[in-house]
């Protein structure tokens, strides 16, 4: 082989390596707008995520909207998101399970939201399912994919799944149960916990699926996201994660996957991978995380 020749083959396995592993990661927010907690008014959260996201440089993430809280004030303040830049998405009007309240119950609930935040929806609409549950029966679920495509729909659907939300309500049971915080503490676990979670799906899209796509990561519109969420995103940051918007995430093949299982509650890339080795895989850390939570802020 001569030089050239050689040249050109490093430089194209240098390229075909770099593009297999690929840092990209897009955020999203479900069950906005949440209600007054201990930390914050809700139109306060909405307000402070806002330029959180603003001073953090992150462009179009992507709101999943449960908009039947309260439908004209909630709508309103979901403008906001809309007017910052951001994408609103449907997460059914009152955010029920699937399993719990069957099809024509869950349509009904999707249908009503589609109709409340139609003029924030303008582009391309996407649909997540409350708790990623997409239901334990094979046929309901595909009847309700029929659904969502008949209606114009994507489904929203996550690659990295994190439990992030037992962080907020673990605070505000300590607020107010007037316990002492320390949030540099807590912080720190937020961000170890999420990172983690980060590196555990983006690893097993590389094993299973031979490449790292583009993630769309699950986070909530709650009290943690706001106190902790500048940190994780530094933490990426620093590890050579780039932020991207959930419309650009979205275009990755991953996104366009229909796996047969119903196994969706830890996201496409722990479904897909059991499709392809009949073997489950989660980052399920939720009663390891609560019971630290629970001993660090001396909660009941």
């Amino acid at each position: 082989m001569n030089k050239k020749l050689f040249l050109v083959v490093i430089l194209a396995t240098y390229f075909s390596i770099q593009s297999t592993n690929t840092q990209e990661i897009a955020l999203s927010f479900d069950d906005a707008p949440m209600s007054d907690s201990e930390f914050f008014k809700s139109s306060e959260r909405t307000e402070k995520l806002i330029a959180l996201l603003k001073k953090l440089d992150i462009r179009g993430a992507m709101i999943f909207s449960n908009p039947c809280k309260d439908e004209k004030k909630g709508v309103a303040q979901l403008k906001k998101y809309s007017d910052a830049g951001h994408f609103i998405a449907n997460h059914t009007c009152s955010h029920p399970r699937f399993n719990d309240v069957g099809l024509d119950t869950f349509i009904a609930d999707t249908d009503k939201a589609d109709k409340l935040l139609s003029e924030l929806m303008k582009s391309q609409k996407y649909f997540r399912f409350p708790y990623l549950n997409e239901g334990a029966d094979e046929k309901n679920r595909d009847k309700m994919r029929i659904w969502l495509k008949d209606h114009n729909y994507r489904n929203g659907l996550v690659s990295i799944d994190d439990d992030d939300y037992v962080f907020s309500s673990a605070l505000n049971k300590a607020k107010k149960q007037k316990r002492k915080i320390n949030l540099k503490e807590i912080q720190s676990m937020y961000v170890n916990h999420l990172v983690g979670a980060v590196e555990f799906y983006d690893q097993l899209a590389k094993d299973k699926m031979g490449y790292n796509p583009k993630h769309v990561i699950l986070l909530h519109e709650n009290d943690s996201t706001v106190l902790f969420l500048e940190a994780f995103v530094n933490e990426l940051k620093k590890k050579g994660w780039k932020f991207i918007s959930a419309q650009e995430a979205y275009k990755d093949k991953l996104y366009l996957e229909t796996p047969k299982n119903t196994y969706a509650n830890n996201g496409i890339i722990a479904q897909v991978a059991l499709e392809k080795t009949g073997i489950k895989s989660s980052y399920n850390k939720y009663d390891e995380l609560r019971s630290e939570l629970i001993k660090k802020l001396g909660i009941k």
